[in-house]
């Protein structure tokens, strides 16, 4: 009996191999299928966190774009209509250079650019001139410019225009009127159509999402002529 326990005790124990005491991890390793898959999968986070960010900048200049159109829609809208319903005398025409040149009394009254007197005197010096400059339409960059005649400083308040770049004089039925702004019987509504190609703020093409080729706004309003 003692002789077995010896000879166990005199048993040489081999050391452990050093691979034994290492973490798992430090022995582990990645084949090349578990590699290409793991950078497959960051690849498509990078480009899905890359994708949301550039929507959201899109999104982001599409509402700046309408905000900023929406801002230019106001001012066009508060000073053009006001303009009109203060005129006692009103007369449309076209340009050539700085020269209004308005339709004659009788003939369609369509045309580029709209005179407007806050007086009875068509011989004043001192009027409000709209008109449309047509200079870069071929562009798609029609504009419409305000200016008084004294002084002379024409300001551009719509830009990007297309297609109805003109004033109309309607009669009560939508048509457009042959009597022109000093008959004193013919309370007309003077009507004009912006087409924008782009919004103005930042610019950015209107059609560049396919779903439409232009925004446009409805003007109409009645000067306030003399009985």
């Amino acid at each position: 009996m003692l002789n077995e326990r010896a000879t166990q005790a005199m048993k040489i124990i081999p050391p452990q191999s050093n691979d034994k005491v290492r973490p798992p991890w430090a022995a582990s390793g990645h084949t090349l299928i578990e590699a290409m898959f793991a950078t497959a999968i960051l690849v498509m986070v990078v480009m899905a966190l890359l994708s949301a960010h550039w929507i959201g900048m899109k999104q982001n200049q599409l509402v700046e774009s309408k905000a900023g159109a929406s801002d230019s829609s106001r001012r066009t809208l508060s000073k053009l209509p006001e303009d009109i319903r203060g005129s006692k005398l009103w007369f449309i025409g076209n340009m050539s250079g700085t020269t209004f040149n308005g339709i004659n009394d009788g003939s369609a009254q369509q045309g580029t650019a709209l005179q407007l007197f806050t007086n009875n005197n068509s011989s004043s010096s001192q009027y409000t001139l709209y008109y449309f400059d047509l200079t870069d339409v071929n562009n798609n960059n029609g504009k419409l410019v305000r200016t008084e005649s004294i002084p002379w400083n024409p300001v551009v308040i719509a830009s990007n225009l297309i297609d109805t770049l003109y004033f109309t004089a309607e009669n009560y039925a939508g048509q457009t009127a042959t009597n022109e702004g000093t008959s004193k019987a013919y309370k007309g509504v003077i009507h004009t159509t912006l087409k924008f190609k782009q919004f103005q703020y930042p610019l950015t093409a209107v059609g560049s999402n396919c779903l439409y080729d232009y925004y446009q706004m409805d003007f109409m309003a009645t000067p306030h002529l003399p009985e």
